[in-house]
Order: structure tokens, then C-alpha cells, then sequence
């Protein structure tokens, strides 16, 4: 069995829900920290999904980040082969997404 602690992804969130990681085909991950920031001048929401983009799905309710702030999670979600974990933000490109964890295979 390996394990690969890893940057699981990165990227910008889109103003609509969209995929930020897949566990890959005979794979578990443990997602263990992941950062938001927004580099703009507005405060502005991110909202965080577990296989799925719905309200049943959420993780991360739409929590305001302030202009120029973080907001951070370090624990544990637990995911299993093709499980999703996705996201959106009230402004496309305003929050940055950094998504760290270790994928088991």
C-alpha cells in the first residue's frame, strides 16, 4: 500500500459549483488541510461540497473571507475512489483554493 502526502489541487473557484478534486480509480484519500484566500479588496463567500453540490453535500457553508483574508481547515474528510470534492465562491476568480491531504493506494 502507498501513501503520498500531496497537494491534492489548486486553483481559482468559479462563481458556480464546480470540481476541485477526484479520488483516483483504487484510491482512498484523507484531505487534511485545505487554505482559501481572497485577493481582492471585497470580502467575498466560499462554499465547500463532499461528493455532490448541494445543500446535503456542504461542508463549508457560505463563509464570508474578508478582502485580503484566509480562512483555513485542518482536520480530516474521508474519501473514497471517484469521490468529489468541489466548491464555489460569490465572484469567479476571487478566491484561491489550496487543497492538501494523503491519497492511499
Amino acid at each position: 500500500m502507498a501513501e503520498t502526502y500531496k497537494k491534492l489541487g489548486q486553483g481559482q473557484l468559479a462563481g458556480s459549483a464546480g470540481t476541485l478534486y477526484t479520488v483516483p480509480g483504487s484510491t482512498s484519500t484523507i484531505v487534511k488541510h485545505i487554505r482559501l484566500t481572497n485577493s481582492t479588496g471585497t470580502d467575498r463567500t466560499a462554499r465547500l461540497y463532499h461528493d455532490g453540490t448541494n445543500d446535503a453535500t456542504t461542508i463549508l457553508p457560505a463563509a464570508t473571507i474578508k478582502a485580503g483574508g484566509w480562512a483555513e481547515f485542518d482536520g480530516a474528510i474521508l474519501m473514497e475512489a471517484a469521490d468529489t470534492l468541489a466548491g464555489e465562491a460569490s465572484a469567479a476568480t476571487a478566491i484561491t483554493y489550496t487543497i492538501y491531504g494523503l491519497e492511499i493506494s
